[in-house]
């Protein structure tokens, strides 16, 4: 403690010996004692430093609703302490007003002076990526003995440490120092050829300046192959084809193939042992609910499913030949898919398998930087010209299921008898790898499956009944729903000479050895997880629902209503329709997804817009990263509801029939989620990310001829350079602390509402508001700085801005000697970015939602016209605001972003709003909002609201005119 703090306690223990009778009351800044609380307001009024540390107090404090009913909210002139910066210093001296009579000249400080200076003085500005408060539930244990760890070993971090700290050795070896791997880390991972970079390090600057001990690319490369940190090896099989087609000789045409491919084991070992992996594996199943009864399940995580669970259970209830007491599973996940290589020449393409395990959240296996995806090899690709035209196609299904048997060859004996692994956290466990999901689209799911691809990979549903729900078409006998491995593989061996018998009555391939026959505790069919990209965006609702609805409601008014879509910064605006697109992607799709609904409604049939309202409610409920017991009953309810409206399509003469693949795979959606974990964690967009990093980079890289083996050797060092990275960072003994003074202005601040004239009744403290947290971040610089109130007035659109200001800065600030007038100048902000929580609370993930407020600006020479923008936001306003649903918001549209003038210490900048007419009762049918502005004055601008969509803004609203709206802290 600093001699200044420790002369001010004895002053004021002296104090407390000299007045023991009398309550002691002191700043709590700098702990001068003070004779009255007026004397404590006028001390922090006139010193500088108490005054600052005072002022960052306040700005912490939340901001109390005014309610004009309420006499004793309004400011009282013989009360000193009406207002909020008083009542908040009454609160501070309320804490202060004890004797400290326990103090002495050996005590190092008072816990509650402590407490309350620490709390007054540290700023409070959270990241914005810190976890969200999620909804409390409840965990069941697995009651059993299940990841079990039977030794203890050292990580191979830690082991590489050790080796490093000799003293005679450099912790950068083979590289000389820090600034020498630095740069053979950037020229490694720059993207740059190899031609460029050879070029490089020989020029002067680097041979004679910098002196690095690589020269050329050949030395650098051969010191990143001497790094000790890596991924598996890997190992190339050559595959000799023999065809059954004759050449010019007379004998059968062969085909050599190179099959490049990893260990999966070592794979797994390499996942569950990486060190910057060690808080996030999870190595025993649970069970969560939502309420304290255990009646809600929850399900988000494979671990929190019914697979793991009951595949762990097995030795509890006698099972044969499942799993000892005490085995930690490990959940092997695969996705495979073919890519192009070659962008506008050539055929070349690979075939890429990638694994992870289901141990890692699916938040860090969707995060490629995270490297919780390993590639476990290339398959071959070939036209197999071998072959007649007619088996090239069987042959083709042949050589895949080869080639997948051969790579997890190793899994069958780790999966039967467990393998030992050393873990991240230090453990040794008896580990069994186990397929459990494949991730592929629709025609790589039948390739997987050996089903014909006009038959259900997962269930023996006949092509003719796809179009009806599937508890109809198993009504009688449930239990012969899903397909069965062994009954698959008896219809192979049974199956006639003549190639008509039992496959072709359940639409079976005949592969005779599929890869997943040999893999213990899998059953492929259920392995295979929904597909959000290619069954829902591009499947269900591109090419059916939107194509149809197109066609109801003809191509050019589809397009003009999506062009006269406003623009906002989160959704694309269509400007030449959507009839003109040639090329999509999985943007289109939810982009058009947010306001398909909203810009149908009027053009469609009722009985068509429901059944594409529930396809878009399926479609935005299966992308939960959390699911419940109830909102499983929502998603089956969605799927229900349209297959009861879809008949609407028929009678409009665009539909015959719904017996269509991609539609019929939907109804598997809830199976999954409850036995597998939701289905965000096994969507195929990653896989078409992991593309290029694992395959297009390094094909980029090559030399373009006999790619696949350089790709290998690429991706090999690409994972020796970051694993050793990983591995410096941590163990530096030079580790950088974060300075919170370079953090950016105004992050982690709640957002709440401050209202007008008129207010709504203050909210309880235990309101949503208090738990919802916002974050928010504005421009340091304001884009119109120096703004005059008639120019808001006027080209803002704000109209009452005059007493709407006046009101807040009646209530909040009542000693505020603001002269507001016309002439009044404020900076104003064309943007303000929030950072939104799930309205759900069961997820971490942070969403920035961007507001703007703009006037127009007129046309400059050559510089096109900017229209105005001023968006509108949802606000969450009450107490009984639902997790979905429109209870409890309100739509408004912000028309100005800004600050008091610099002389008013209010730290938060401002918003006006200006209300949308509340919610009341939805459409009929599509269970959609209508709002309007509550003083349109000659335009009649109407706005739909989804009833799921999320907030733009959190906040408190009021029941009336336009309003200021306030960023506070917590």
């Amino acid at each position: 403690m600093t001699k200044q703090a420790l002369w001010a306690r004895k002053r004021c223990l002296a104090h407390v010996q000299q007045h023991a009778r009398m309550p002691l009351i002191c700043c709590p800044y700098c702990f001068k004692v003070l004779p009255t609380r007026q004397g404590v307001r006028l001390h922090l009024a006139h010193r500088t430093p108490c005054k600052s540390a005072h002022q960052a107090a306040l700005a912490r404090r939340p901001v109390r609703m005014y309610d004009p009913s309420d006499p004793e909210a309004h400011p009282r002139d013989d009360e000193p302490s009406a207002g909020w910066q008083s009542e908040a210093m009454d609160v501070m001296l309320d804490k202060l007003d004890h004797p400290m009579m326990d103090m002495d000249e050996d005590s190092t400080s008072h816990p509650m002076i402590e407490a309350d200076l620490a709390s007054s003085i540290s700023p409070n500005r959270p990241d914005v990526t810190l976890p969200a408060p999620r909804t409390p539930r409840n965990v069941e244990a697995f009651p059993g003995p299940a990841g079990e760890v039977h030794g203890h070993g050292t990580t191979r971090f830690d082991l590489l440490h050790e080796t490093q700290h000799d003293p005679e050795q450099s912790l950068y070896e083979p590289f000389v120092d820090q600034d020498e791997w630095e740069l053979a880390q950037t020229l490694m991972t720059s993207g740059m050829s190899f031609n460029h970079m050879d070029k490089l390090l020989k020029l002067p600057i680097m041979t004679t300046r910098m002196q690095t001990s690589f020269t050329d690319k050949r030395t650098l490369l051969n010191k990143v192959d001497a790094l000790l940190t890596g991924g598996p090896e890997f190992l190339c099989e050559t595959i000799t084809v023999h065809g059954d087609v004759k050449d010019a000789n007379g004998e059968y045409m062969t085909e050599e193939l190179e099959l490049f491919y990893r260990d999966p084991v070592e794979c797994v070992r390499e996942l569950m042992g990486n060190p910057a992996f060690r808080d996030l594996l999870h190595y025993v199943p649970e069970c969560g609910f939502e309420d304290k009864k255990r009646t809600k399940r929850i399900y988000n995580e494979m671990w929190t499913a019914n697979w793991w669970w009951d595949l762990q259970a097995s030795p509890m209830i006698m099972i044969k030949s499942k799993l000892p007491a005490g085995a930690t599973i490990c959940p092997v996940i695969l996705a495979s898919d073919k890519t192009r290589l070659s962008q506008f020449s050539g055929d070349k393409a690979a075939w890429p398998v990638y694994l992870t395990i289901g141990n890692i959240p699916k938040a860090t296996r969707r995060k490629v930087s995270a490297r919780a995806n390993i590639l476990l090899g290339y398959l071959p690709i070939s036209k197999l010209k071998c072959f007649s035209a007619g088996t090239r196609k069987a042959q083709g299904w042949q050589l895949f299921h080869y080639c997948m048997r051969t790579i997890l060859s190793r899994m069958v004996v780790a999966g039967a008898s467990g393998v030992d692994i050393l873990c991240a956290d230090g453990g040794i466990r008896k580990v069994f790898p186990i397929l459990a999901a494949y991730v592929a689209d629709f025609l790589e799911q039948a390739l997987v499956a050996c089903v014909k691809e006009n038959w259900c990979p997962i269930c023996k549903c006949y092509p003719e009944d796809r179009g009806d729900p599937l508890a109809t078409i198993f009504a009688d006998d449930p239990g012969t729903l899903f397909r069965c491995p062994a009954d698959h593989m008896q219809h192979i061996v049974t199956n006639s000479a003549d190639k008509a018998g039992p496959c072709d009555d359940v639409g079976i391939r005949e592969v005779r050895q599929p890869f997943w026959e040999i893999l213990p505790h899998c059953d492929i069919f259920r392995c295979l997880t929904p597909d959000i990209l290619h069954q829902l965006h591009k499947g269900v609702f591109k090419d059916h629902l939107c194509s149809w609805c197109m066609k109801v409601a003809t191509h050019p008014e589809t397009d003009a209503r999506f062009q006269a879509v406003p623009s906002h910064p989160s959704v694309r605006h269509f400007k030449k329709g959507i009839s003109s697109i040639s090329q999509w992607s999985g943007t289109e799709y939810k982009n058009m997804e947010k306001v398909f609904v909203g810009l149908m409604a009027g053009a469609l049939p009722p009985q068509a817009l429901k059944a594409a309202r529930a396809v878009l409610d399926f479609v935005y409920l299966s992308q939960y990263p959390s699911h419940t017991t109830t909102t499983l009953n929502c998603l089956q309810d969605a799927l229900d509801r349209f297959h009861r409206y879809k008949e609407a399509f028929v009678h409009s003469k665009i539909r015959e029939h719904f017996q269509i693949p991609k539609l019929h795979m939907i109804e598997h959606y809830v199976e999954s989620i409850m036995s597998r974990g939701t289905a965000d964690g096994f969507n195929t967009e990653l896989p078409e990310r992991l593309h290029i990093d694992f395959s297009k980079v390094g094909y980029r890289a090559s030399s373009r001829k006999d790619f696949i083996i350089q790709m290998t050797r690429w991706l090999t060092r690409q994972e020796k350079i970051h694993s050793f990275g990983s591995f410096l960072s941590s163990h530096s003994p030079d580790e950088p602390d974060v300075d919170d003074e370079d953090c950016e202005e105004n992050l982690g601040c709640l957002v709440r509402f401050i209202p007008a004239s008129t207010a709504a009744p203050p909210a309880s403290a235990s309101g949503p508001e208090d738990t919802v947290g916002r974050t928010y971040h504005i421009a340091k610089r304001p884009g119109f700085p120096n703004t005059s109130v008639s120019r808001i007035i006027n080209e803002f659109g704000a109209p009452e801005f005059i007493p709407a200001l006046t009101a807040f800065l009646r209530f909040n600030l009542p000693r505020c000697t603001l002269d507001l007038s016309v002439y009044t100048r404020l900076p104003v902000y064309k943007r303000i970015s929030f950072m939104l929580r799930s309205i759900q609370q069961i997820d971490d993930t942070v969403i920035k939602d961007v507001v703007r407020a703009t006037p127009r600006v007129p046309r400059r020479g050559r510089t096109p016209e900017v229209p105005e923008h001023f968006d509108t936001v949802l606000i969450h306003y009450g107490t009984n605001a639902q997790e979905t649903g429109a209870l409890g918001y309100r739509v408004g549209r912000v028309r100005t972003i800004f600050r008091l003038p610099s002389h008013i210490e209010y730290p938060h900048p401002l918003v006006y709003v200006e209300w949308y007419t509340e919610f009341r009762q939805p459409s009929t049918g599509v269970d959609m909002y209508t709002v309007s502005p509550t003083q349109g004055k000659g335009h009649a601008a109407v706005h739909l609201c989804r009833t799921e969509e999320r907030a733009s803004m959190g906040a408190q609203a009021p029941r009336g005119a336009p309003a200021i709206v306030a960023a506070r802290p917590p």
